[in-house]
């Protein structure tokens, strides 16, 4: 049965264990979007836990890069098990998965363990995601679909900004003794809900197993991602050997041999992981490329600012978290508006909220620059308020704005890679961070006795590296089509 025929069997509105179903599917979405996000805040207190034998800042950068990293990799290959194997099968291995690898966190008796788990954690979540959106493509009526995207970019919405309020609120209550493991234990129960009503309530697909993947080309990926960042982000801590600045540019020619898999795959009439004639349309290679810009910044920026709040001015977890609230308040009042914006206005809407994220870090820069190691929440809030004004109008919008010339029988592997290019940018911008701020700390020196200054100081130099990334994908934005999104889109 195809996806076609599927959706022509279905009845005229969606019922009770339709929705119940989907609220199912939301529930694995918002552990993944929390997760994304969850492990800043909580990373001062994992550095400061004597029982894991030390977290150096290389770790911190894994624990954050480490999930998006292989959760981009392997998303294109999520949304290929769940057409290979059923959305449904493929949903409750993913989600047992996270579960598993969240007990695996939480109990994490080393730093080292503890980075494995987040690696396997992120390629649980591959497997998990993509299938929220093929059930709703073909087992929701299609006058149903438009009330399950809204829902579905509320849960994105909201996921993306309540990770570091909810690590706050763990961390600081350290409930039953379990302190910053609990930001991962909290996904046991969430999980195991969203496993039983999936089992219960969401329909059975059926497999094409006429489907084949490019085993060649995640294999070859995976290895050049590798070889990029693992140099940046252990070369600092292990004072950049030979063999570190080798490993980066051997990275290079293993990307070529990528780009080589994909057109050898396509001529051998199998399916590539990203078709290499998309390329040649201007709007989708300037959506990969904005895409993976844009989420550069925001990971590496915000896991700078923790490390500040917490580790050089001594904010509690709970301030810490409590201090981007307005972030989350910027992107609640603008995210829900922003496709409606964008189906009129087209690539102008990620385009000024590119704009205004980066006069936020001019802002932070400034009020830094100003108030020094006497900074407060307040001070932070007015730029923290744009940043999440800016956030709202990208994130929702700006994968739908790169497919606009894609034909719809190409939207699926074509969105699938554009979103991809944004977790591996969103990795690469936390090594690339990760390397200023830590690189702008003195070695060994006692945070403490100068009230924060050290800390500061390397904030700045990270603000500086973000505004010059979200300068650059809004010049990439322009790449994309002016006009509004057609239906041919995503």
């Amino acid at each position: 049965m195809t996806v076609t025929d599927q959706a022509a069997t279905l009845p005229a509105s969606a019922g009770r264990r339709e929705w119940l179903g989907l609220m199912a599917l939301l529930l694995g979405a918002a552990m993944d979007l929390i997760d994304t996000g969850i492990v800043n805040v909580a990373i001062p207190s994992i550095q400061a836990d004597r029982g894991l034998g030390g977290a150096s800042g290389a770790t911190a950068e894994w624990l954050v890069a480490g999930y998006t990293l292989s959760y981009g990799v392997l998303l294109i290959t999520g949304g290929w098990l769940g057409d290979r194997f059923g959305y449904r099968s493929t949903f409750l291995a993913g989600t047992a998965m996270f579960v598993v690898t969240s007990l695996a966190c939480g109990l994490a008796p080393t730093s080292d363990a503890l980075v494995v788990a987040r690696f396997v954690q992120g390629a649980a979540a591959a497997m998990m995601t993509p299938q929220v959106l093929s059930v709703i493509q073909t087992h929701l009526p299609r006058e149903d679909r438009g009330k399950a995207f809204g829902l579905f970019s509320l849960v994105l919405a909201i996921g993306l900004v309540a990770g570091p309020q909810v690590s706050g609120v763990l961390v600081s209550s350290d409930a039953f003794g379990l302190g910053w493991r609990s930001v991962f234990l909290i996904n046991l129960p969430i999980g195991l809900l969203s496993l039983i009503m999936a089992a219960l309530f969401v329909p059975r697909s059926e497999r094409r197993r006429s489907l084949d993947l490019d085993l060649a080309g995640v294999a070859v990926l995976s290895v050049a991602l590798m070889m990029l960042f693992y140099p940046l982000v252990e070369g600092r801590e292990l004072g950049w050997p030979w063999w570190a600045v080798a490993l980066l540019v051997a990275s290079l020619p293993v990307f070529a041999v990528f780009a080589w898999t994909q057109v050898r795959c396509e001529r051998a009439g199998r399916t590539p992981l990203i078709r290499p004639g998309l390329f040649r349309m201007r709007s989708f290679t300037g959506g990969m490329l904005a895409q993976a810009v844009f989420f550069a910044g925001v990971p590496g920026v915000f896991l700078a600012l923790t490390l500040t709040l917490q580790t050089g001015l001594g904010f509690s977890p709970l301030h810490a978290g409590l201090t981007g609230l307005p972030w989350t308040i910027g992107i609640a009042l603008t995210a829900r508006q922003a496709p409606k914006l964008v189906a009129k206005f087209g690539r102008l809407v990620p385009l000024l909220g590119a704009i205004a994220i980066g006069a936020s870090m001019a802002g932070l820069l400034l009020v830094v620059k100003m108030a020094g190691s006497g900074i407060t929440s307040w001070h932070f809030a007015p730029a923290l308020l744009v940043g999440g004004l800016g956030m709202g109008l990208v994130a929702p919008t700006l994968v739908n704005v790169a497919l606009s010339d894609v034909p719809q029988n190409e939207a699926g592997s074509a969105s699938g890679a554009v979103t991809t290019s944004g977790q591996i940018g969103s990795g690469a911008g936390v090594a690339v961070i990760g390397l200023i701020f830590f690189g702008a700390l003195p070695r060994d020196a006692d945070f403490a006795a100068d009230g924060g200054t050290a800390f500061v100081d390397a904030f700045s130099r990270a603000l500086l590296a973000g505004m010059a990334i979200f300068a650059l994908s809004a010049v990439l934005m322009f790449l994309l089509p002016k006009r509004p999104p057609t239906p041919n889109g995503s």
